[in-house]
């Protein structure tokens, strides 16, 4: 099998990564590493280094540090409990699994305002934290977008 068809099937398989970005339960950059590997593997590492897939491990990193700590932070910066970031995370799992795919941002938020008006007892500081959270989660998802972005054209720039 010729290079470019590997090249071509390889991207054509990365770009479903792109929905983990919106989609919170799945793995978007780190399904774009592994088809990544996997085409590192077939070509022996004749074509895409093990310095190249460094790079591209890097980006995967990066980019679960940001799902992790996006949303997080956002309603950390709004003043957040630590048990109102819990039921949040809770929100995310349920959102996600009863509205996809756009219900584990509204989950996080709804968690968030819960948790903090039922343990902190404060509407105004629970609609900060709340707002904090949902900005947090919605920047981590640009910026992954740009991650995956860089993913696929460093892939395409390595193997070209």
């Amino acid at each position: 099998m010729s290079n470019l068809i590997l090249i071509i099937i390889s991207a054509i398989l990365i770009l479903p990564g792109f929905l983990g970005i919106f989609l919170p339960l799945l793995p978007g950059i780190p399904f774009m590493f592994m088809i990544a590997l996997i085409y590192a593997v077939i070509t022996k590492f004749s074509i895409l280094s093990g310095v190249e897939i460094g790079y591209l491990l890097g980006l995967m990193v990066l980019s679960l540090l940001v799902d992790f700590l996006s949303g997080l932070l956002g309603a950390k910066m709004g003043w957040a409990s630590g048990k109102s970031l819990l039921i949040g995370v809770l929100g995310i799992l349920l959102g996600t699994l009863m509205l996809p795919p756009f219900g584990g941002i509204l989950g996080m938020f709804l968690g968030v305002l819960v948790g903090e008006i039922y343990f902190m007892g404060r509407s105004t500081t629970a609609i900060k934290s709340a707002k904090g959270a949902l900005l947090g989660a919605l920047t981590g998802m640009l910026i992954n977008l740009l991650i995956g972005l860089t993913f696929v054209i460093l892939f395409l720039v390595f193997t070209l």
